[in-house]
């Protein structure tokens, strides 16, 4: 699948003379959370946060009374003024009354904002206080219901739909259970129809416009579960974070979107009892689809007892803060500025100065870009980030590279995004030049499991989607065959090893071959000897190799999991061969493969195919230097038709790309792309 080009830039690769064309920007999309304002100093409590009509910021918090706490409200106009996020206002009628343990929460349902807390003397009602005004003034309280039996809550959360949900004391544990309001009242209490939690330590939810997901904590643990208000049906959803033991605490989380992305944070500690380790700090999990869920980012210089929450503010109600996220919570608020291209210590434009590169790809490996800047007079020197400074070329930001021609102007196409990963200066009498080195989003890929995670009965798709998504790695594109709906019985990912690893293992059970694109999304593809050719090469071929290599398998022996029925030594098994290759070689070549993930006959045989096309496959190999094409990327199918008898070898085939070195020098005039390729 080639990438789109337009008809100009098309016209231009099929001209017998062009001129190369190159884009390069630096951007720094990182959100480089730091101290922003210092909060209440020496306090800590449960809170939560929101967003009103007006971009102001709300919170709320409870304080640290027991059963006589107050119920306090914050609205930030102005970001950047420290004593707004310090000054509290208690709401009438709560002083000295909630639960302190009770959770709280505030949200926005189209423009009213409601804030929720338990009371905790002279009764366990959980009130509700109303603004219309963005926070201006309040009204309430007002009472939602009163659990059952006196029961005490263990947290609250509101998506902004009219609802409320919170954790509750029953029989043998805490359950969840919600309330909506309509018409002017409060619903009666709908619990969930699952076994009670041994303890429950929050919850967050949001709403998709269908249904509700609600992540809770049992406070050592975060899983998930659905419900639709039509008919009041509730549904399991999936564990994001398991545990083993009582070592690592996880409570309060809290819900957000910005970006395309749900946020989801929460309090991680270790009391040190069994690791030795003391620590209490927010960790940031990130997901596309509230199914799978990243490894997360821990913020460990921000101490937090309680709950933190993020927000994303494009446009301060007021002041100078200007377009920022932010982490919060009780005692500190750190943020970051949001990608600007108007921002010079952000975004940098330096098509002008590229002098040479070279930007390898390869299957199942992150690319490579290595770029040489002319850095004459210094001009980046003060551009690259320094401890105390951040700049747009600083290490994990964005290379962005276009390529393409110029006809009457230039024509471009994104060809791959880098993160730096090495920022050199070079400097000899002659020669001031600044070299980056920067791989791919993939490189996630390599990163280790914090955590070890366990699959029962989950199919391929699903499971190579959830390595991807521990990784960070939320963008990705699956075939439509049988194959990914395979179900996997039995799948580990054991704590310190690479995601790439476990997702190497996964592809190879059923011949899926990967690569990260242009755009960050990564495309698996099942490939298929009937692919279309997508480009044809004849006059442009300035070297060209074809080669063929018979050293390898024709009869192939794939065994799975030894099966629970049968007599001694029965075995899960199946056989392919490639008779026509037996019969030109007169030798049989044994391949055997053992994967106990495969379960049938079937699956086997599928196994065995895959394996037996990639045998074909990599008997052929081709190697092209053509000039730098723009359009082909790994996987594409292309024809390369060499000249006939005196001058070339006559030879004409279509085969496929598994790796590209495109390079560019401008002092050598050098602008080639080679092609190294397999057959189809």
């Amino acid at each position: 699948m080639v990438r789109t080009i337009d008809s100009t830039l098309l016209g231009a690769l099929n001209a017998t003379t062009r001129r190369t064309a190159l884009t390069l920007t630096i951007e720094d999309h990182v959100i480089h959370y730091a101290p922003y304002q210092a909060g209440s100093s020496g306090s800590d409590a449960w809170n939560d946060g929101c967003i009103a009509n007006d971009n102001s910021i709300m919170r709320v918090q409870l304080t640290r009374s027991g059963f006589a706490s107050n119920f306090q409200v914050q609205r930030i106009t102005d970001p950047s003024q420290a004593s707004q996020w310090t000054t509290w206002t208690t709401l009438t009628g709560s002083t000295n009354l909630m639960f302190q343990d009770g959770g709280c929460a505030i949200s926005n349902s189209a423009g009213t904002l409601r804030a929720f807390a338990q009371r905790g003397t002279g009764g366990n009602t959980l009130w509700v206080w109303t603004s219309t005004n963005n926070g201006v003034s309040w009204s309430g309280p007002v009472s939602v219901l009163t659990p059952p039996g006196g029961a005490l809550l263990k947290g609250i959360t509101s998506a902004g739909n009219n609802d409320v949900f919170f954790l509750y004391d029953v029989l043998g544990g805490d359950a969840v259970g919600c309330s909506f309001f309509a018409s002017g009242s409060w619903s009666t209490l709908n619990t969930w129809t699952f076994a009670p939690l041994a303890y429950g330590a929050g919850l967050a939810a949001t709403w998709n416009a269908i249904s509700y997901t609600i992540i809770y904590s049992d406070g050592y643990s975060l899983a998930s579960c659905t419900f639709n208000p039509t008919g009041s049906v509730w549904s399991n959803g999936v564990t994001i974070a398991a545990t083993t033991s009582d070592a690592i605490g996880r409570i309060a989380p809290h819900l957000s979107f910005a970006d395309g992305l749900y946020t989801l944070t929460c309090t991680e500690s270790d009391s040190g009892s069994l690791t030795g380790t003391l620590y209490s700090y927010p960790r940031l999990r990130q997901s596309a689809d509230l199914l799978h869920w990243s490894q997360g980012l821990i913020v460990h210089d921000m101490t937090c007892t309680y709950s933190a929450l993020t927000i994303k503010l494009p446009t301060p109600n007021s002041g100078t803060a200007g377009a920022r996220y932010y982490l919060a919570s009780i005692p500190a608020i750190y943020s970051a500025p949001i990608f600007q291209n108007s921002n010079a210590t952000q975004y940098l434009d330096a098509s002008n100065a590229i002098l040479s590169y070279q930007r390898h790809e390869q299957l199942s490996h992150p690319s490579r870009l290595e770029i040489v800047l002319d850095n004459a007079h210094g001009t980046y020197n003060a551009l690259v980030t320094t401890s105390s400074s951040y700049q747009p070329i600083g290490l994990n930001a964005a290379l962005v590279l276009s390529e393409g021609y110029k006809t009457s102007s230039p024509h471009t196409v994104k060809v791959g995004i880098f993160h730096l990963e090495q920022i050199r200066f070079v400097r000899s009498p002659q020669e001031n030049q600044l070299v980056l080195i920067g791989r791919d989003l993939s490189r996630n890929l390599d990163l280790l499991a914090r955590y070890q995670n366990v699959y029962t009965n989950q199919t391929l798709g699903y499971l190579v989607t959830e390595m991807c998504a521990l990784a960070g790695l939320f963008s990705i594109v699956l075939p439509t065959t049988t194959q990914i709906s395979q179900n996997i019985s039995s799948f580990i990912l054991p704590a310190g090893q690479s995601y790439r690893h476990a997702l190497d293992e996964l592809c190879s059970t059923y011949g899926l071959s990967y690569f990260l694109d242009q755009n960050e999304t990564l495309q698996f593809r099942e490939l298929a000897s009937s692919d279309p050719s997508v480009w044809s090469y004849q006059p442009e071929i300035e070297t060209v190799s074809f080669g063929n290599n018979d050293q390898r398998a024709n009869h192939i022996i794939v065994t799975g999991k030894v099966p629970t029925s049968g007599g001694t030594g029965s075995l899960t098994n199946a056989e392919v061969f490639d008779d026509a290759h037996i019969h030109l070689l007169g030798l049989e070549r044994l391949l055997y493969h053992v994967d106990p993930k495969l379960t049938s006959a079937t699956q086997c045989n599928q196994k065995a195919t895959f394996l037996l096309a990639q045998e074909v496959r990599s008997q052929i190999a081709h190697t092209v230097t053509v000039p730098l094409n723009p359009a082909l990327q790994l996987l594409d199918a292309i024809t390369l038709t060499d000249s006939s008898a005196p001058v070339g070898s006559g030879q004409n085939v279509t085969c496929r790309i598994t790796q590209v070195q495109a390079r560019f020098d401008a002092q050598q005039a050098l602008n080639e792309l080679q092609l190294m390729l397999e057959g189809l």
